[in-house]
């Protein structure tokens, strides 16, 4: 599925209320996530990512398509010395996978299986419980460091 289809559903499903979620196309700040999410005055910024899963459990999720660039890790390392909230969110064609920012400079070289090791919510495609959704607001609405939340 195209990332514009996997925005589609989580714009469907994530916000609630007067929750807001933009999709943002910048050339202006290289680097920056290409979504933002506020709800109950936290700020989040979410880099998606939509990668095939490897047939072979060794081969890393980003080996050969849609790797975090330079610039993204930059921008995430910025982030995160600024105390921000900033995540990586991974819709492969097998599940949702989201990430705290704090891992930018080590994803590119991880196997799907040490990714869901150290994520902060995952689930199975297609998301069909609503209480999947609401525990990814909860995790993106946290006041904590992202990197306290398990």
């Amino acid at each position: 599925m195209p990332e514009s289809n996997d925005y589609k559903v989580l714009k469907k499903n994530l916000p609630t209320g007067n929750d807001r979620l933009d999709r943002v196309e910048n050339f202006v700040v290289a680097g920056m996530p290409d979504i933002n999410f506020c709800s109950e005055g936290k700020e989040s910024w979410i880099e998606q990512k939509s990668p095939i899963e490897p047939k072979r459990q060794s081969t890393k999720l980003f080996g050969s398509n849609h790797k975090i660039s330079q610039d993204q890790k930059n921008w995430f390392l910025r982030q995160m010395k600024a105390e921000g909230n900033a995540y990586f969110l991974i819709v492969t064609n097998k599940q949702w996978i989201l990430v705290g920012g704090e891992h930018a400079d080590e994803i590119n070289e991880m196997t799907t299986e040490e990714i869901a090791n150290i994520c902060l919510w995952k689930t199975k495609k297609p998301v069909k419980e609503k209480e999947a959704w609401k525990n990814l607001r909860n995790i993106l609405n946290s006041k904590q460091n992202p990197t306290d939340i398990k």
